[in-house]
């Protein structure tokens, strides 16, 4: 975005939300380098870190198995094999399926693992032992790095803390590409946080998938249910501070706007499926876990935009898509409070720290591209033209509009 467009944009008196919100998204998806302004990346160092690939998971099918890994399209597999290799260390396994919706389309699939014992995963200074855990095939993901940048980012934001790293997928000796080692929410909340049940939501606030604490007591798990349908039935029989404190009674609020928040800054296009609800013991109320980030800096919401503004009209909120989100943007007490979470997340993602997100993505991915017989893999993923130089390209332009971002809403929202 160029200082002109810039400055025809911050003329906010002039200039209505509504448009402004259109030209943001239609600018993105034929952004070029000579688009925004050079001087905001000069800073930037993209380079060679000295960075090794951390993770490496290695195991053998029998070659029926493998030609229908890659050939199938649209249908969960499950495989079989006798043993996985982490980091050197031989491992039993004892399921192996496929796992997704949309990456099931791919050659590169992801894959639900669970071990008999624990394995161990590096990401920097850190060892995190698992027995289940994800390997997502980042198909989807451009360039392999939206993921791992909204993660770094919302880590920062106290909204993230699930372990990720990237690895490499070797079956049968030959490399399957770049993957990232994800722990699975539920496993995190349930051990670390106690939780009793995580939901993940679904379309039209649907319960998609619920997974329960076994060791919890019989039958209680429709209470939490209860609790958290409790959410929207208050959307119909409340407003304003009421509202507020209805839904406060089951939800850290505060927490679920500042993750609007976050998706508005960076433009994530389909998130309102894309969070688990867990019940937090601590607070006896639901919190969030945010998942799925390949589709930031999307150019419209999920919906499409003219369904977007005729739900959310000049707000500053990228999706209407849920029933919440949409009343937080539609009442006045609500949507005041999420302006006050949007500005803390101005305020907390500096520049410098989204500069240090940029660098340390391109660090941990550096490794992997320099590697052919890795890198040569994003032929069969959407966005198959990966290589270095189009990954450093593509983050110098993230970097800049993610600052072009954060100067205009700011600025838009400041008192």
């Amino acid at each position: 975005m160029n200082s002109m467009v810039s400055n025809r944009l911050l003329r906010r008196q002039k200039t209505p939300l509504r448009f402004l919100t259109f030209m943001l998204f239609s600018l993105i998806p034929g952004l070029s380098l000579s688009q925004t302004d050079p001087a905001k990346a000069l800073d930037l160092d993209l380079e060679d870190t000295g960075a090794k690939i951390e993770n490496v998971i290695a195991l053998q099918l029998a070659e029926k198995q493998y030609e229908a890994l890659h050939s199938s399209r649209g249908r969960k597999m499950e495989f079989n094999t006798d043993a996985i290799v982490v980091n050197g260390d031989t491992l039993k396994p004892r399921k192996i399926r496929t796992r997704g919706q949309s990456s099931l389309m791919f050659r590169r699939k992801s894959l639900t693992i669970k071990l008999k014992s624990k394995a161990s995963f590096r990401h920097g200074e850190s060892a995190v032992p698992l027995k289940r855990f994800y390997l997502l095939s980042l198909s989807m993901d451009k360039y392999y790095c939206h993921n791992r940048l909204a993660f770094e980012m919302m880590d920062s934001l106290g909204l993230f803390s699930l372990f990720y790293s990237y690895g490499e997928l070797v079956i049968n000796g030959r490399s399957e590409g770049i993957f990232m080692v994800m722990e699975r929410p539920e496993d995190w909340a349930i051990r670390e946080k106690g939780s009793p049940v995580v939901i993940r939501r679904g379309p039209d606030h649907a319960m998609d998938e619920v997974k329960t604490d076994q060791s919890g007591e019989r039958g209680a798990s429709k209470k939490y249910l209860d609790i958290y349908r409790d959410i929207y039935s208050a959307l119909d029989h409340y407003s304003g501070r009421e509202l507020f404190d209805e839904l406060s009674k089951s939800l850290d609020l505060g927490e679920y706007m500042k993750w609007m928040a976050f998706n508005f800054l960076i433009h994530n296009g389909d998130y309102s499926d894309e969070v688990f609800f867990y019940f937090d013991p601590a607070i006896q109320k639901y919190r969030i876990i945010p998942w799925d980030y390949d589709d930031i800096l999307a150019a419209t919401p999920h919906e499409g935009i003219r369904l977007r503004n005729q739900l959310m009209g000049e707000k500053l909120i990228f999706s209407g898509e849920d029933l919440l989100d949409e009343k937080i943007g539609t009442d006045a007490y609500l949507y005041d409070l999420y302006l006050d979470r949007l500005r803390e997340v101005l305020e907390l993602l500096s520049p410098e720290l989204i500069k240090g997100t940029i660098e340390s993505t391109f660090s941990e991915l550096y490794p992997y591209y320099v590697h052919p017989e890795v890198i040569i893999n994003a032929q069969y993923d959407q966005y198959d033209n990966a290589s270095l130089d189009h990954l450093r390209d593509y983050l110098l332009q993230v970097y800049r509009l993610l600052l072009d971002y954060s100067d205009i809403y700011r600025n838009m929202i400041s008192p």
